[in-house]
């Protein structure tokens, strides 16, 4: 007997989008100028800037109009923000931006893991639902070789204001592995509601 289609997946996370790129642009303009090969340096499109807010992985494609729903009453609970950036930091292999610690930033990322617990998605991963949320916007990866070049740039930019910028929505993005790289596209968009 033939073995039943899986059913389809998406891997999906929300976030908001990072709308700087202009005053970051000597930042990826140094990056760019890294001439490494073993560095391995991967600028971030523009259009994949952004701060992720829940991660929630792999989703089954019947489980969107479930997830849209919560989406819609959770953004409708909670007002459109002005986010500070600055600074600029490493993960494992990743160049981040600091987004300046912000009550309602938090308060709207501990709704959607609450909404989005294990037992609603069906998830194993445990640590992604129980790590405090850093919120900041991955600008670059890189390779191991490439740390010390990287430096010389974190130094530059270590207190560095990049500016501000208005949330007034938050998406669900779609993100896809391909041969050139990720891609994220926007599924569906909600916007946070002035209380007036």
């Amino acid at each position: 007997m033939p073995k039943k289609p899986k059913p389809p997946r998406l891997r999906c996370f929300i976030g908001v989008k990072f709308t700087l790129q202009d005053e970051i642009r000597s930042l990826t303009e140094d990056l760019s100028h890294i001439d490494d090969e073993a560095a391995r340096i991967r600028i971030v499109p523009p259009k994949n800037l952004h701060i992720t807010l829940k991660f929630l992985g792999s989703v089954l494609e019947s489980q969107l109009d479930e997830i849209e729903t919560r989406l819609k009453q959770l953004a409708s609970r909670h007002e459109p923000l002005t986010l500070h950036c600055k600074g600029i930091g490493f993960f494992k292999n990743s160049l981040w931006l600091g987004i300046s610690p912000d009550d309602r930033l938090n308060a709207i990322a501990a709704d959607l893991n609450q909404a989005f617990s294990l037992q609603v998605l069906g998830s194993n991963d445990r640590a992604a639902n129980t790590k405090p949320y850093v919120p900041h916007v991955t600008v670059a990866r890189f390779s191991r070789e490439a740390k010390p070049r990287l430096l010389l740039v974190k130094r530059k930019y270590a207190d560095t204001h990049w500016g501000d910028f208005q949330a007034k929505q938050f998406h669900l993005y779609r993100s896809q592995t391909l041969e050139d790289g990720a891609r994220y596209s926007i599924i569906d968009s909600y916007s946070l509601v002035d209380p007036d």
